[in-house]
This record gives structure tokens, sequence and C-alpha cells, in this order.
């Protein structure tokens, strides 16, 4: 196996139901790194356009961000080194996005809980495509390289764009896995 699929075989997958029959995507993956430097790495924009996107806005709680090229929202709660809570606003619509940290010996465990995920959004999460989740674990997995001093140079964002054959192979395993997650969960078969 590669080191992307290696890489994705680390992260934990969960769909849970939401209270308004909408879904709650959770993942979970753990660096080898403290809780502060996972911290510094997801809220310092020079270091998050090192493995993301550049992030521009009044980044505290309370203050707004925008995403070049992608979502905005607002910073809802922000206590550090342990949790970010936001608004994710992307293609007319609201959702919630957690981030929270929690120390594992001389690792940190990020959580990443997306939720409500509306159901016209389910469908683009199918075998072979760059569903929901997709993104999210291709980030994660960006982060994991910034930390470890992995990431190629220039941006995640420049990496992604000129993906090659094994990164296109590996974002459609993930989605192929999330995909899986969200048949069982729809079905209720294991």
């Amino acid at each position: 196996m590669n080191r992307i699929f290696d890489g994705l075989q680390d992260t934990d997958r969960e769909l849970r139901e939401h209270p308004d029959g909408m879904s709650i995507l959770v993942l979970r993956r753990s660096y080898d790194a403290s809780p502060e430097e996972v911290w510094d790495a997801i809220t310092d924009p020079q270091r998050l356009v090192r493995w993301f996107l550049p992030v521009a806005g009044e980044l505290r709680a309370g203050g707004r961000f925008q995403l070049e090229g992608n979502a905005s929202g607002e910073i809802r709660r922000c206590e550090r080194p342990s949790l970010i809570g936001l608004t994710w606003e992307s293609g007319g619509g609201s959702s919630e996005v957690q981030l929270r940290l929690t120390p594992d010996g001389e690792s940190t465990v990020l959580e990443l809980e997306h939720a409500p995920v509306p159901a016209d959004i389910v469908p683009n999460a199918g075998p072979g495509l760059w569903g929901l989740g997709a993104g999210w674990e291709m980030g994660l997995l960006a982060l994991g390289d910034y930390l470890a001093g992995d990431l190629p140079e220039g941006r995640a964002v420049d990496w992604i764009a000129t993906a090659g054959p094994e990164q296109v192979a590996a974002a459609t395993a993930t989605a192929d896995r999330i995909g899986g997650a969200w048949e069982k969960l729809i079905t209720g078969r294991p």
C-alpha cells in the first residue's frame, strides 16, 4: 500500500443521526504532536495556509472567517488548546463544525464533527466520488504531513490541485469508505 492509503487507515470515521433526522460526520485522527503544536497549525493563518487554505477575517470568538475559494462562517467558540466551534457556510447553506483536541500521551487526537449534514449532500458521498468527508480527510492527511515535516514545498491546496494518480486514488478510496459508512447509517446494516 502507498503512503496516502496507509495514512487514510489512521482515520476513524463515524456517522451519527442528528436529532432533526440529518446526519453528523465525525472524523478522528491522532498526530505525533502536542495539543499546542496542533492548535497552532490549525489556527495560525501562516501555518494554516501550508496544509489547508488561506484564511482571512477576524480570527477570534465572535469573529468571521473566509477560506479562499471555499467556505466562510463565524467562530463561535475558541478554547485554546482544546476546542474550536464555528459555522460552516457554503453553497447557500450553513452547518456547524467543531474541532476538539485531546492529549493522548505524547500525541494529540483531533476530532472533527460536521453537523448537520443535509440529506441532499448524502448522495455526493457515494462510492468513487469526492463527496462529503473526503475533502476533510485529505485536509487531515495534509495536516499530518505538515506536522511531520513531510508536506511538499508550497501550499497544500497546490498539492491537491496538482494531484497525481496516487492522490486521486486516495481521495476515491476515502469517498468509498465514507460512502460505506453512509450506507450503514441509512440502511441500519453493519
